[in-house]
């Protein structure tokens, strides 16, 4: 299902290994964000108007070590045969770059990295009455096992700039954007292997009434958000969608026990268990920002086409009170005033770890340990049990910590406190500075 959405798009056709670069004067043109409609579209008219020249679209085929064009969109293999011979036998990416990102991702520390996959299959693709296909697990899995690591099928840009015709309508732009956006996906999707190009056409479309072709309903449907490959340049217009295989199959919930993380070294996804799941389970993915309000997390899921049933939405009231008071807890102003040695704040303490740990579990009653509340809260406890001097107690908490594999930006000093005998306890700035009460 969709993670992202779409802006608009342009480009044309080649072969699997050497990228092709299409040279568009209007490239770097700045146009506002748009949003393509969602839901069932009357059909419009996009006939050009008498004497509106398509842009001049030239299509060189290059040797895959080249770049791109500094005014030109790329298709290009990710990794390419030339990053290293040895990967030829891993599935790859097609991607449809902006001038830049090649060079950007080839640029990267350790790239390009080998896929490594977990050594026992951990879930199954099954028929789910209602919602499709969906992910099980196939065994009971821990916080923080990795269910599985795969590249996407498809990279692409959301979009590029696409003069308007004159005279056009926003809904006669919004599907001229659209048709021009599908033929530029065709081209990528035609360079898949075979069985990638299959896998693909069979993931779920519910864009199917809104002027979207079929890949771009695809696309639109399964799209994960990626950045990172656009330096300098920030928001939609800096992100990518990528569509995975396996990932796509997951079905959502508000309260999701898994999550993924992508690794640009290897340009793979890695999905993680958040929570124990028992064998049999449902593996849930979110598709949208799961901390807000069951009314709000409705109104983001409506272009999938359906109403989430799950327990934070039958019972949305209390789930609400619980995720509101989740979202305004701030942790990080007690902790200063704590550090800056306040007189009292070793009174203080004992009453702030209660509340802390409080908000733990409203976090994991409500499921949403895959948000970075989660790992705050975690952190948190850790630093209060090595101010009162108590190692047992923050190496059990630097443990959990460690399950937490699925954030890569998260701070990773916590493991040397995973031995309660570490010498690092004396050598911490706050070691027994407060006192037990």
């Amino acid at each position: 299902m969709k993670r992202g959405f779409l802006k608009n798009s342009k480009a044309v056709k080649t072969s699997t290994e050497s990228p092709l670069l299409a040279s568009l004067a209007t490239l770097d043109q700045a146009l506002p964000p748009a949003r393509f409609p969602i839901g069932k579209t009357p059909k419009v008219d996009v006939s050009l108007p008498e004497g509106y020249h398509e842009p001049t679209l030239k299509v060189v085929e290059r040797d895959a070590r080249s770049g791109s064009f500094e005014t030109g969109m790329t298709y290009t293999t990710v990794p390419n045969s030339f990053d290293c011979v040895k990967f030829s036998s891993e599935p790859v990416s097609e991607c449809f770059f902006f001038p830049g990102s090649k060079e950007a991702l080839m640029n990267m520390p350790n790239y390009p990295q080998p896929l490594i996959r977990p050594k026992i299959t951990s879930f199954r693709i099954v028929d789910v009455a209602g919602k499709g296909k969906g992910l099980f697990s196939t065994r009971a899995l821990k916080m923080g096992d990795l269910i599985l690591t795969e590249r996407p099928l498809l990279v692409c840009a959301r979009g590029v700039a696409l003069p308007r015709p004159l005279n056009f309508s926003d809904e006669q732009y919004f599907q001229y954007a659209l048709d021009h956006l599908e033929r530029n996906y065709e081209i990528a999707v035609n360079r898949m292997r075979p069985e990638a190009k299959e896998a693909f056409m069979a993931l779920a479309n519910c864009h199917t009434e809104d002027g979207s072709g079929p890949l771009v309903g695809i696309v639109r449907t399964n799209g994960l958000s990626l950045g990172g490959l656009r330096p300098g340049v920030e928001g939609d217009v800096g992100t990518y969608n990528a569509v995975c295989k396996d990932i796509s199959r997951l079905n959502h919930s508000c309260s999701p026990n898994t999550v993924s993380q992508f690794g640009m070294a290897s340009f793979s996804y890695s999905l993680y268990a958040v929570r124990d799941i028992a064998d049999g389970e449902e593996l849930t993915y979110p598709y949208m920002d799961v901390g807000v309000s069951a009314a709000k997390r409705q109104e983001d899921l409506a272009p999938y086409g359906f109403v989430c049933t799950c327990t934070a939405c039958t019972d949305a009231a209390a789930s609400d009170a619980r995720r509101a008071d989740i979202a305004a807890f701030n942790a990080s102003a007690s902790i200063s005033l704590i550090e800056a040695g306040i007189a009292g704040a070793d009174k203080f303490l004992g009453k702030y770890r209660v509340k802390i740990s409080a908000q733990l579990k409203l976090v994991e009653q409500e499921g949403l340990e895959s948000l970075s509340i989660y790992w705050v809260l975690l952190r948190t406890l850790m630093d209060v049990h090595i101010w009162r001097g108590e190692a047992k107690e923050a190496s059990a908490y630097a443990a959990r910590l460690d399950k937490i594999r699925w954030d890569a930006d998260l701070a990773g000093d916590y493991k040397q406190f995973l031995d309660p005998k570490s010498s690092a306890y004396e050598k911490h700035k706050m070691w027994r500075k407060l006192y037990r009460r």
